[in-house]
């Protein structure tokens, strides 16, 4: 099942732009990075891998994966932010870096919750 999820860019040349990517495959996920494939280039960093980190939805949040690049991915901002080791649990909200960019995620929990409850009052009607 696809999932919609939205990053904003928190630095860098796309500071303040919102992007919406429609996640595929089993998990649904993102990838980010340099180049191609990636769902989500970023090419104007230079501490970016050519592919760098995946986010995908494990079904009940959205997890953060490292896919071995070279400068690391951060989750949190500035002395509380912890490279990751593998994966780790990313929360609607958070800010988490890859390179020099730094990126907000916001996905599919809280449009289910929305969505869930526009359901309910409509079918109360």
């Amino acid at each position: 099942m696809a999932q919609t999820l939205t990053l904003t860019f928190m630095s860098g040349s796309r500071d303040g732009e919102v992007v919406q990517l429609e996640t595929a495959g089993s998990p649904p996920s993102v990838s980010i990075g340099r180049d191609a494939p990636c769902e989500l280039m970023i090419s104007d960093d230079p501490d970016l891998s050519r592919r760098h980190a995946r986010l995908f939805w494990n079904g009940s949040s959205w997890m953060l994966e490292d896919l071995g690049s070279s400068n690391g991915t951060f989750i949190g901002e500035f002395k509380s932010a912890r490279r990751l080791s593998g994966t780790g649990s990313i929360k609607d909200g958070e800010i988490f870096r890859v390179g020099l960019t730094r990126l907000r995620v916001s996905g599919a929990k809280n449009e289910q919750l929305a969505t869930g409850a526009a359901a309910a009052i409509a079918t109360r009607s």
